[in-house]
């Protein structure tokens, strides 16, 4: 019995042995030599593919987040049409769109990138926010240029809208006969639509320094910082006077109850002592405020939570004030930033030394 258990055990060590040269040899081969095809004209070998997917589909389903995370408003007519701009600008070209075929150069990959028409039927709201934000390796699908997660879900919402859209529905929400700019923001930047910031009440100054962090990426946006690698940086300056020269027009809303109580914050006259008079720096106030500071007023509501949410956890950055705003923001609560972005929205469309209680 014991030699029999000493034939064995020196079987075993003989076995791994081989099997550790004849893995040497191949990994000689296909790496050293080249015996791997990595030409994108031929297919995988057999396996290949069905082991590479099955890795990618088991590793998005571990690591997706919660559907708790999927935003209330994800497939509102807003959301759907700022994700609509972002993959005009970035993913049509390899994915293509509704109408617009993906080009014969881009049907030659391997893998192919697939029509997303119908992407909504194999994956979940949370699973297309984490291929997206992170990328597929070795596929072509690049991560998300930024680290900040929420605007994402814009084209997370398009995508998901994107089933049976028409060419002319594609059209109308990407139309850009009024210049790039204005397939989110609107004609002269008077956005109408509430995830997207109106540009006609904020100065000259804060835009160009808005668009230079979103440019060299110390304000966070996979969306701007997409769209500032395409433009020269001389554009800045044109666009950020462009914008400046209009004069904001519209009228202010009756102040909700929410809305008073954010005029309460704005004056420094709520219950948080933690919690500076916003009008200093943001209007109303009856002294010149320094013009690198944004105006508020008319501002969508929508848009002004999101980014004091975004202030309070740290990942927002952006010009010179930004520690301020971390530092006025950080003891906010989601109710308090919902009454200050309900009172904003409520003034009149004003500049910042306009803005008018």
């Amino acid at each position: 019995m014991r030699l029999l258990r000493e034939l064995h055990g020196r079987t075993v060590i003989a076995i791994a042995g081989a099997a550790a040269v004849l893995g040497l040899a191949a990994a000689v081969l296909i790496v050293g030599v080249g015996l791997f095809n990595v030409s994108a004209r031929h297919g995988h070998w057999p396996g290949v593919t069905w082991a590479m997917h099955t890795t990618f589909e088991s590793s998005v389903a571990f690591r997706a987040p919660p559907k708790s995370a999927v935003p209330d408003n994800l497939d509102t007519p807003d959301m759907v049409a700022l994700g609509a701009g972002h993959y005009k600008s970035a993913c049509m070209e390899c994915h293509g769109a509704p109408g617009v075929p993906r080009s014969a150069t881009v049907q030659q990959m391997l893998p192919e990138p697939p029509s997303l028409a119908l992407v909504a039927d194999h994956w979940n709201a949370p699973e297309m926010h984490w291929i997206i934000h992170n990328g597929i390796k070795m596929s072509g699908m690049p991560g998300w240029p930024a680290d900040r997660k929420d605007d994402v879900w814009p084209l997370v919402a398009f995508l998901r809208a994107q089933k049976g859209m028409t060419p002319d529905t594609w059209e109308a929400i990407t139309d850009d006969t009024e210049g790039g700019c204005a397939v989110c923001h609107g004609r002269n930047g008077v956005s109408e639509n509430v995830q997207v910031p109106r540009l006609d009440i904020l100065s000259e100054e804060y835009i160009a320094q808005s668009l230079a962090a979103y440019r060299d990426g110390t304000r966070d946006s996979g969306i701007m910082y997409e769209v500032m690698s395409q433009l020269p940086a001389a554009s800045v300056e044109r666009l950020a006077r462009t914008f400046a020269d209009v004069s904001p027009e519209g009228t202010a809303i009756e102040p909700s109850e929410l809305a008073e109580q954010g005029r309460a914050l704005a004056f420094a006259k709520g219950g948080s002592q933690s919690v500076p008079a916003c009008r200093a720096c943001h209007g109303p106030w009856p002294e010149p405020i320094n013009p690198a500071f944004p105006s508020l007023a008319g501002q969508h509501a929508p848009y002004l939570a999101q980014q004091l949410t975004l202030w309070r956890e740290g990942n927002r950055g952006g010009g010179r004030a930004a520690e301020l705003m971390f530092k006025a923001s950080k003891d906010l609560t989601d109710r308090e930033i919902e009454a200050l972005a309900a009172y904003y929205a409520s003034l009149e469309p004003a500049k910042l030394d306009d803005t008018a209680d």
